[in-house]
């Protein structure tokens, strides 16, 4: 189990991933504890959210966490989308 100084480190990391990826319109939100060896994240861009399943290991190497975040960030940018263009159909 993550302590609260665990999951603040892991936020930072998220955080500082998200940021050198280019992403300033993307927020990280709660960063909590799940199954042994992973956290999980939630995402959020404007009035969309998404909640991602990172694996702990994957944040202590650069190129790695930035791979798993930028898989996460698809799913909330496919999301976004999904929405923009169901109101352009109307």
């Amino acid at each position: 189990m993550a302590t609260t100084r665990d999951l603040e480190t892991y936020r930072r990391a998220v955080e500082e991933a998200v940021m050198a990826l280019g992403r300033d319109d993307v927020g990280v939100g709660d960063v909590e504890s799940a199954e042994p060896g992973m956290v999980t994240v939630r995402f959020s861009r404007g009035r969309h959210a998404h909640t991602a399943r990172i694996p702990i290991a994957a944040l202590d190497q650069r190129e790695e966490a930035y791979a798993v975040i930028m898989a996460a960030l698809l799913a909330l940018n496919k999301r976004t989308s999904l929405e923009a263009l169901a109101k352009a159909a109307r």
